[in-house]
């Protein structure tokens, strides 16, 4: 599954078709180790059914019986020790089971599964905006899970059942599968797992899927995967931290439209752990609402961007610039509520100076009307300045400037006139004499709309400044497997897992600091100096917006500025939070990187 690939919603005929012709999972164990077993389910959940009985005929067939309908069916199964999952469908549906039983206790976690769910389009999250439609996705796994016990007659409710657990939010694995599979997680969250998979084919793109995180014991957990707004396939796995090794199932469609139905099982590395920082007594199995769980069956949280900021057209992206801008416009408030940016600084008051990018191309735009690569600037007072390209027209726009460091200054302004209603960012060093160029645009590879960005490096001409012949800012792995928590105001703070060189994730925090809400995108990282970095990526498959903050690890303090267009029109807004490093994870390896 890849983060750009455009999945068909297929219709319920296709799925009940696909699914009931795959009665049994791939790759169980054959044995007869559940032969003769009889138990009901019993579970004081609500939602749970009043009957789900059991009796294992031999090795590879089973009779349940569910709410006074019984039916035969096949069932594929894999254990470890006292830990057995057994896999089934209800014969001529698609629905299913699948049952984690521990035979030492007799506690049980049972998940119920169905295909197709209607999701809302064009709404707010803030409830402001309510939906404009309707869409059915008949190809996406629902799920509810129920903890219980297998009564067989002879035996009481366990004093433990299974529980929800942050135990281990904040853990880092690196997965060898059995099925080829190489594959990243990371738990910032208790609701979403961060995964990167590995290889030439998905090219180590992060990815946010829905998760439910279950504690068996100490030893055993579960985390199950939900992959809303991509293909729609869930994942179990019981994880084992004695043996460093899980075992578990996948269910669902691929990216071709073919079904997937099988045991796994995997090798397990630990390569870190992140720092969480909730209550330290909170072990997550006190009833806190950790998964977005609802009152309805199947309830859960699930964050569908593409819902929320329906894709545009380029047309209609900027008509939507055209009609209104909000330009570095007086508050620092912006989508993510950030008052904690550095002050804002006029040290390039008076000055006048030009960015030189290395690359002949940078202006070679329609703006420019000739080729060329420089960038002339006079800076004239605390919120405008001039700049040509070239030796060209001269424009005014409105700036914001940022001083990051001892001369080194982070600014950004709209390029007026411009047809992609495009935004220039630059970072000067007044100390070396080099510039990062960042130019942002409507329009991306793979998009209309979203922003799109490129990067120049490249030297300052400024008096007497003495900029190196070959020395330049460049592109940078060494933040890969860093993690840092980053408080932009009372409202708002998320972590930060810099997951892959050309990706990350952000989580946002609830409201007992437990993880929540996560989401990822493709960036860049540029080393500026020494612990200074720049961050730059696109919400891509999201709201479009490019996040763009040069951040200080000695002072442990970012700002930035967020651009993008939606259908509030054009912005460009300030951004800035303090930082908290929370550790790292041991991963530049799996990418080949050497670290630079």
């Amino acid at each position: 599954m890849s983060f750009f690939t455009e999945y068909n919603p297929l219709t319920p005929e296709y799925v009940e078709e696909k699914v009931q012709a795959k009665a049994v999972a791939d790759c169980g164990k054959d044995c007869t180790c559940l032969a003769g077993l009889s138990f009901t389910f019993r579970s004081e959940n609500p939602l749970a059914p009043k009957e789900l009985s059991y009796e294992f005929l031999d090795g590879k067939t089973l009779k349940v019986t569910e709410n006074g309908s019984t039916y035969t069916a096949p069932y594929a199964y894999d254990r470890r020790d006292n830990l057995f999952l057994f896999t089934h469908l209800i014969p001529g549906t698609s629905r299913g089971w699948h049952v984690i039983l521990d035979n030492k206790t007799w506690a049980v976690t049972a998940f119920e599964t169905w295909f197709g769910i209607t999701v809302p389009v064009g709404y707010d999250l803030t409830g402001a905006r309510p939906p404009k439609s309707y869409r059915d996705i008949p190809r996406e796994i629902q799920r509810e899970y129920y903890f219980g016990w297998a009564d067989k007659g002879d035996n009481e409710k366990p004093a433990a059942l299974h529980t929800t657990t942050n135990r281990i939010e904040g853990r880092g694995l690196h997965w060898d599968y059995n099925t080829g599979l190489e594959r990243l997680t990371f738990y910032p969250s208790v609701v979403n797992t961060i995964n990167v998979d590995l290889g030439k084919e998905m090219g180590g793109i992060t990815q946010a899927f829905v998760a439910d995180f279950l504690k068996i014991d100490d030893e055993n957990y579960i985390v199950a995967n939900w992959e809303v707004e991509y293909g729609g396939k869930m994942r179990i796995d019981i994880l084992n931290f004695f043996d460093m090794e899980a075992f578990g199932m996948e269910f669902g469609f691929e990216a071709d439209d073919s079904l997937t139905y099988r045991i796994t099982a995997a090798k397990l590395t630990l390569t870190g752990d992140a720092a969480h920082l909730e209550d330290i007594k909170s072990a997550g199995d006190k009833g806190q609402v950790f998964r977005g769980y609802g009152e309805t069956k199947g309830a859960r949280y699930a964050y569908r961007p593409m819902d929320i900021d329906i894709p545009m057209t380029r047309e209609e992206a900027l008509a939507h610039a055209a009609e209104k801008q909000d330009i570095l416009a007086g508050s620092a408030v912006n989508i993510m509520q950030s008052f904690n940016h550095l002050p804002f600084c006029y040290d390039l008051v008076g000055r006048k100076f030009t960015v030189c990018p290395d690359n002949p191309r940078y202006a070679a735009a329609p703006w420019s009307g000739k080729p060329g690569n420089a960038v002339e600037y006079d800076v004239f007072s605390k919120d405008m300045l001039r700049w040509r390209i070239d030796g060209g027209e001269w424009k005014e726009d409105r700036y914001a400037c940022f001083q990051s460091d001892r001369d080194l200054y982070f600014f950004s302004h709209i390029m007026s006139g411009d047809p992609d209603c495009s935004c220039l960012s630059q970072v000067l060093d007044f100390r070396t004499g080099l510039t990062t160029t960042i130019k942002a645009g409507i329009g991306n590879w793979h998009s209309e709309w979203e922003a799109g960005a490129d990067v120049y490096f490249g030297t300052l001409q400024y008096k007497g400044l003495k900029p190196p012949f070959a020395a330049r800012h460049h592109f940078t792995d060494e933040l890969v497997g860093k993690i840092f928590a980053w408080c932009y105001g009372e409202n708002m703070q998320s972590i930060h897992v810099y997951s892959s060189p050309e990706s990350y994730s952000w989580t946002i925090f609830q409201p007992d600091n437990a993880g929540g809400a996560s989401w990822s995108s493709p960036c860049f990282y540029i080393k500026l100096r020494p612990d200074v970095y720049l961050l730059q990526w696109v919400e891509e498959k999201c709201n479009g917006s490019q996040g763009l903050v040069v951040f200080n690890r000695r002072t442990q303090h970012d700002s930035g500025f967020f651009y993008g267009v939606n259908e509030d029109g054009l912005r460009l807004q300030v951004t800035g939070a303090f930082m908290r490093e929370l550790g790292s994870y041991d991963i530049l390896k799996y990418f080949g990187r050497g670290g630079r």
